[in-house]
């Protein structure tokens, strides 16, 4: 039993042994810890730092009338893998999502409809150097901030962007993430409502089907724009959500289809008969002719070695016989207009385009817009270096020769008529009130210029495709001479609808298209007849060997 007890003795005492060699190595450890190096973690600890680091302010949203998201921002959040970003979702701001030490962000900007909507809404960038030097929007911006470039985002940018955030982080002598001490999280920018339409914008768009063309539908009453489609266009993802170079120097490049110009308010076009308008209500409005005063259609007009024709001629060697006003309208009779030109000459013409808005921009909200050219005689000899012709005044009475205008002020100045005499500025604003100004136009000079426009879209007059709907339509064609030596043509018609009481009117313009009434009409067709709920009006066309 003695020796039992021994044993035990003998391995209990090993044991306490152990402990005690344990605790002394712990010790040990702890007081060179603390001793020895303490000064060295301490002096590490001393040179941790704080760094105050940006977070982005997600700029406000642009929508349309319906409240349909067309822009927003999206953070998205990455891990570096490999030296590549791997993307570990996307939404909203998440404070959150950054105490990770290497989950880091893009702050991106998103367009829901592409390329039917990129020349409208714009995209984003980084600021350029006079930005950076001199601010924008009265205040500093980053290096790393976002500015708008074309579009609403340049156009409304000092509403759009946010108030960038802050955060201070601790981080540690090899500058890593250590801990965050406090964060400022940033404030949106306001959200921008459009006047535009998304379903419309999108539908009409694809039906231009990619060629060079621009559409606008507004309300007459209001000036405020329905749609305002430019064809080609681009996505303007490619700028910042999903970034690609290639895509960007392909849109850069392209210059047979120019996807980066807003055709609808940046290109300037000889707008041919839809001109007309104006030159008929100078005409009735100076007292040079009445709704009953008659000019032959010979046809021709010759002077000296030049000869003026109507199209009809050229076309078809005919003749519109006696011609008034409202027959002239109906079938864009050039004879007509060129006598009436020679009546009233070329300050009255150029007065009355002014009053419709030609030769100045409209003021619609996104840059880039273009004023056109109303030309005179003081303009032909300061640009040209010679003196007005009469010839000059029979073009520019027919909508040609050195008048160039926008699609916009086409549109512009249909609602002038559509909208009784008033003119209303181009919006693309939904809230606000409209800002407009009653014209000095007589009663009796709108109800006879609306009575050939009228005409027109009906059995005899030159818009074709429209003759079979029930919705009676006020419009006028045109068809633009280039004017650069070839034979190419612009097809142009504006309309608005319902004609005793316009809820709408529509300009379209297709660029070296071909004849208004057979090109750009059949446009019109397709979008009055949705438009309108007519699923069973034929809007003819001309067969093609297509």
């Amino acid at each position: 039993m003695r020796k039992d007890y021994l044993q035990i003795s003998w391995k209990q005492g090993l044991l306490n042994w152990g402990l005690v060699l344990s605790v002394g190595i712990l010790m040990v450890g702890v007081i060179r810890l603390s001793l020895i190096k303490g000064k060295i973690y301490q002096s590490l600890a001393r040179e941790n730092k704080v760094e105050e680091t940006r977070i982005p302010a997600s700029r406000g949203k642009i929508l349309d009338r319906k409240g349909r998201v067309l822009v927003e921002s999206v953070y998205r959040y990455f891990k570096y893998v490999e030296g590549d970003k791997a993307y570990q979702g996307s939404g909203e701001f998440d404070g959150y999502k950054f105490e990770g030490k290497d989950l880091a962000y893009d702050l991106k900007r998103k367009y829901l409809y592409t390329e039917s909507m990129g020349l409208l809404t714009g995209y984003v960038g980084l600021p350029n150097e006079s930005e950076l030097k001199g601010g924008k929007c009265g205040s500093k911006i980053s290096s790393a901030e976002m500015v708008g470039r074309g579009g609403i985002e340049d156009g409304m940018d000092c509403k759009l962007r946010g108030v960038e955030g802050k955060r201070l982080v601790e981080v540690d002598a090899m500058g890593k993430y250590v801990r965050e001490l406090g964060r400022a999280e940033p404030e949106a920018g306001e959200d921008i409502h459009l006047s535009i339409d998304a379903f419309w914008q999108d539908k009409i768009y694809k039906l231009l089907d990619g060629r060079k063309a621009s559409v606008i539908i507004s309300e007459p009453n209001t000036g405020k724009i329905i749609s305002l489609v430019s064809s080609p266009g681009f996505d303007a993802n490619a700028f910042s959500f999903n970034q690609d170079n290639v895509t960007i120097k392909n849109y850069l490049e392209d210059k047979d289809n120019l996807p980066l110009l807003n055709r609808s308010i940046a290109a300037k076009y000889h707008p041919g008969s839809v001109f007309k308008m104006v030159s008929a209500t100078a005409g009735l409005e100076s007292g040079v002719i009445d709704k009953n005063t008659l000019i032959e259609d010979t046809g021709v007009i010759k002077i000296g070695e030049y000869s003026y024709n109507n199209w009809l001629w050229t076309k078809r060697g005919a003749t519109d016989g006696m011609v008034d006003v409202v027959k002239a309208l109906k079938k864009s009779n050039d004879i007509y207009f060129y006598r009436l030109g020679e009546k009233l000459g070329v300050d009255r013409i150029k007065e009355w385009a002014e009053k419709f808005g030609y030769g100045a921009k409209t003021g619609v909200e996104i840059p880039g817009e273009v004023a056109g050219v109303v030309p005179s005689d003081q303009w032909k000899r300061e640009v040209k270096g010679e003196r007005w012709f009469l010839g000059d005044t029979y073009h520019l009475a027919i909508g040609q020769g050195f008048l160039d205008t926008t699609p916009i002020q086409v549109n512009l100045a249909t609602n002038v008529i559509a909208n009784n005499g008033t003119k209303c500025k181009m919006s693309l604003l939904k809230n606000g009130e409209a800002s407009c100004e009653k014209l000095s136009i007589k009663a009796e000079t709108l109800r006879t210029i609306k009575e050939g426009m009228l005409a027109a879209c009906q059995s005899g007059g030159t818009a074709w495709p429209l003759f079979n709907f029930k919705t009676k339509i006020a419009c006028k064609t045109g068809t633009a001479e280039v004017g650069d030596g070839s034979k190419d043509i612009h097809a142009w018609l504006t309309a608005f609808a319902p004609a005793d009481n316009p809820e709408i009117s529509i300009t379209v313009f297709v660029e070296r298209g071909g004849e208004g009434s057979d090109v750009a009409g059949p446009i019109v067709g397709d979008i009055l007849k949705e438009w309108f709920e007519e699923p069973e009006t034929l809007v003819p066309r001309y067969k093609t060997n297509e």
